[in-house]
């Protein structure tokens, strides 16, 4: 089990894994989305190392501001 660098929530979930065995593994926190490559550097992947201006409280996530949708395509006259 791996905690997520991001949220530090402990629900990490592989989502794959490198064709070389034990290479690397791609996880995907469910609680706040973050992915990381378990090859990745400890700035990344060490919840102690990860740049705090990064982080996201757990509790924060349900008042989040949601994206935009984008707008549909104009087609412009040539």
């Amino acid at each position: 089990m791996h905690i997520c660098p991001r949220c530090e929530s402990n629900r990490s979930e592989v989502v794959t894994r490198s064709p070389v065995k034990g290479a690397w593994e791609v996880l995907l926190c469910p609680v706040c989305m973050f992915t990381w490559r378990t090859s990745e550097p400890d700035s990344i992947t060490d919840p102690a190392k990860y740049k705090s201006a990064f982080k996201v409280n757990p509790q924060d996530i349900p008042n989040a501001a949601h994206v935009p949708p984008i707008p549909e395509r104009v087609q412009r006259r040539s």
